[in-house]
């Protein structure tokens, strides 16, 4: 339903498209991005749409001003903060705690701050009053975990505040807070907030990145099995983060996982989770793929690899892969984009090489948005190699 508040909002701005309409115009722009490949003829698989009222995660900002508190996403092309009630793109389960969440972060920016204690004899210094923040909203599959980003130390009263809202709220099950670049501090945790893949229970460190809902992590995840087929053997998760792709991996024995990334708190959660569910045929590696790509000797004996990278593209790691001779290449190549134009490139790349690309789907995750989201297929033609 369309109100005021989303005609403003810059979060979601084809939502006054029918939806009919709204998905011609996002599988057209898809199909027009994969033209651009350049000796590309893939099967373009039917999108996988995710509706709204999903979305499991959702960072808002927050403003005390003159007294009332403003919680939620800029408008359009401003820094404008546009309070947000409801959000039709959220699950249930979050719009529903909203003005809990709302209360208690006007009750938590109207606090005053004490002066610090007196050292010697210079005169006590007043600290900086919390009157704006940013707020990270995840739930989780058993439970909210919630992360607050500061500018200013809170203050005893504040982690009075945090401690009273939590044990008010059920289903919070963490909350954390971020003083400006320090590290995440736990406040109040009743019990780990927790992903469940494969039939593993993964613990989450706070911030890390995960997908924007549990359904279309749950496509993504049965689309990169599919194409992975039958190959087993060792196959290397490049981007891995916290492990998404890694865990349906490692459910066949057969299987020896390599997976990388350069987060270390994603890779901490990672091994924190592989040691609690006794899972042996998994090795980390922690390296910056942009800088330090995979090369033969890494990736020898690897039959297949998944790449799922940010933004910014795999075009290091898809030229050093361009380099290598048909005995060190991975016979398949399942790639996960969030970002169809980096993709442009790094696809270029592996069929100039020798891949074949031979499927490719859309994930539409961020629904009446322009963001696209896809998974490809790519296969060593071994008659240009």
């Amino acid at each position: 339903m369309i109100n005021e508040t989303c005609q403003i909002c810059g979060g979601c701005p084809f939502r006054e498209l029918g939806e009919q309409e709204y998905r011609q115009r996002k599988q057209k722009d898809f199909e027009q991005t994969i033209g651009n490949i350049k000796g590309a003829h893939p099967v373009i698989e039917n999108t996988i749409y995710i509706g709204d009222g999903n979305r499991r995660r959702a960072e808002m900002d927050f403003k005390l001003v003159k007294g009332k508190l403003c919680l939620g996403f800029n408008e359009s092309k401003t820094h404008n903060l546009v309070d947000i009630e409801n959000c039709p793109m959220l699950l249930p389960e979050i719009n529903q705690l909203l003005p809990e969440i709302k209360a208690f972060l006007q009750e938590f920016c109207s606090v005053s701050q004490s002066p610090l204690p007196l050292k010697k004899k210079k005169q006590a210094k007043q600290k900086e009053p919390i009157r704006s923040g940013s707020i990270q909203i995840l739930y989780a599959d058993n439970g909210m975990d919630i992360l607050l980003k500061l500018n200013s130390e809170p203050s005893l009263e504040h982690r009075l505040l945090v401690g009273e809202f939590v044990n008010k709220i059920s289903n919070i099950v963490r909350l954390s807070w971020v003083i400006g670049n320090m590290s995440a501090e736990t406040v109040v945790e009743k019990m780990s907030p927790e992903l469940y893949i494969a039939g593993f229970s993964i613990p989450i460190p706070q911030g890390v990145f995960l997908q924007a809902s549990k359904a279309s992590e749950t496509a993504m995840i049965n689309k990169v099995m599919e194409y992975m087929g039958n190959t087993t053997g060792k196959i290397a998760d490049l981007f891995c983060g916290l492990g998404t792709f890694t865990y349906p991996l490692v459910q066949n024995k057969e299987n020896e996982i390599i997976s990388s990334d350069s987060s270390s708190a994603s890779l901490q959660g990672l091994q924190k989770a592989l040691n609690r569910n006794q899972i042996q045929n998994v090795k980390i590696i922690e390296r910056n793929l942009f800088k330090d790509p995979m090369d033969a000797s890494d990736l020898k004996g690897v039959k297949a690899l998944v790449i799922d990278p940010p933004r910014a593209g795999a075009h290091e790691q898809c030229r050093v892969l361009a380099t290598l001779s048909s005995a060190e290449r991975p016979e398949k190549i399942v790639f996960v984009s969030c970002n169809p134009k980096t993709f442009v490139y790094d696809a270029t790349t592996l069929i100039e090489s020798g891949y074949e690309f031979k499927k490719v789907v859309m994930v539409d995750q961020f629904v009446y948005s322009p963001h696209q989201e896809l998974i490809a297929l790519f296969e060593i033609n071994h008659e240009n190699n």
